[in-house]
């Protein structure tokens, strides 16, 4: 049970009675402890001449032992660090001085050697880890650079040169956003006293991030451009002679009975092609022979381009108007026209 405020005061009273008559205050003093006991007494409304219920609810003790016991009880009990742990800790810290002499002489092998045996002895040190993640960035090694570096900051995030050599590994491969992250977190750490190079690598990476971003948005609107290019130039190949899905006729024929006459347009596969899909589709040819180049061409075979207009109210026998291009019902009924549709379909093969 605790003990109450008055309780309190009259084990110090009692204290001060005791170091009174036992010689722990001078004769000089004497006087002035004893006025210290009255006006202690009459501030707290205690009586001062009552000690032996205080001792009896304190078990007998002085305030003196009460506050040892006090004391013992609260008094951390020491980490006991066996002897071979501490042996180890001296071995691994032998071995981190070797690295940093090596590092020193720019000897970079040897220093990823000692660092690394200080690292078997104690995995998880994050200043062991930090140096060896220096080591491999001076040899070339970066990707073992981050793994080191990203280690070290895992075992103690407080670490602050692990996130500097963390960000300078990110750099050096590319990851430009994960070194601007890296320099950013010990930035943060070391507060109002960054560090020159923390602050220089961040600038650089951040600078670097943002020069990154203005390509990717320069080549998406370039890509965008060609797509639209592409799109327009589509647009007018399908609107130009031969459209509906079929070839330039006029490009193909030439000089219109050229390569050699009807012979060479015989040999011409991309022309053979173009035939077939013709007859596949009346209504291709009929918008073909509306072409003032074909016409040309069927006028120059004799295929009924040539025919004189006639006079106005006189129809062609399927409605279209005969001074507009030539016949198409002559054109399918012309020997030559027959001929050649045949030889494009099925050679000299007969029914």
């Amino acid at each position: 049970m605790s003990a109450t405020n008055k309780e309190v005061v009259q084990a110090i009273i009692s204290f001060l009675k005791s170091s009174s008559k036992d010689g722990s205050v001078s004769e000089d003093y004497v006087e002035s402890v004893d006025m210290a006991i009255d006006c202690i007494a009459d501030a707290f409304e205690v009586d001062k001449d009552v000690e032996s219920a205080v001792k009896a609810k304190f078990g007998n003790k002085t305030l003196n032992e009460l506050l040892g016991a006090s004391s013992a009880s609260s008094q951390q009990v020491p980490i006991h660090i066996p002897k071979e742990d501490e042996e180890l800790k001296q071995r691994a810290e032998a071995f981190k001085l070797e690295g940093n002499k090596a590092m020193s002489a720019r000897d970079f092998e040897t220093a990823v050697a000692k660092y690394t045996s200080a690292i078997e002895l104690i995995p998880t040190n994050s200043v062991y880890l930090s140096n060896r993640a220096a080591a491999y960035s001076s040899l070339g090694k970066h990707e073992s650079a981050i793994e080191d570096a990203q280690k070290s900051v895992d075992s103690d995030p407080s670490y602050v040169k692990a996130y500097s050599r963390l960000g300078l590994a990110k750099y050096v491969t590319g990851d430009i956003k994960g070194s601007v992250e890296a320099y950013k977190k010990g930035l943060d750490l070391e507060g109002e006293n960054a560090s020159e190079t923390m602050k220089k690598g961040y600038n650089t990476a951040k600078q670097k991030l943002s020069e990154q971003i203005a390509n990717q948005l320069q080549s998406t609107n370039t890509k965008g451009g060609d797509t639209e290019e592409s799109t327009t130039k589509a647009s007018n190949e399908s609107t130009g002679p031969g459209s509906g899905g079929l070839p330039d006729l006029s490009s193909l024929l030439g000089g219109a009975g050229g390569a050699g006459g009807l012979a060479g347009l015989m040999n011409n596969p991309q022309l053979m092609q173009a035939a077939q899909s013709l007859m596949q589709n009346p209504s291709a040819l009929q918008g073909l022979m509306s072409d003032p180049s074909i016409r040309q061409m069927a006028e120059k075979f004799g295929l009924g381009g040539g025919s004189a207009p006639k006079a106005d109210g006189e129809g062609s026998a399927d409605g279209e108007d005969s001074g507009s291009g030539p016949n198409l019902n002559d054109l399918m009924n012309n020997p030559m026209l027959q001929n050649l549709a045949s030889q494009f379909m099925g050679g000299d093969k007969k029914p």
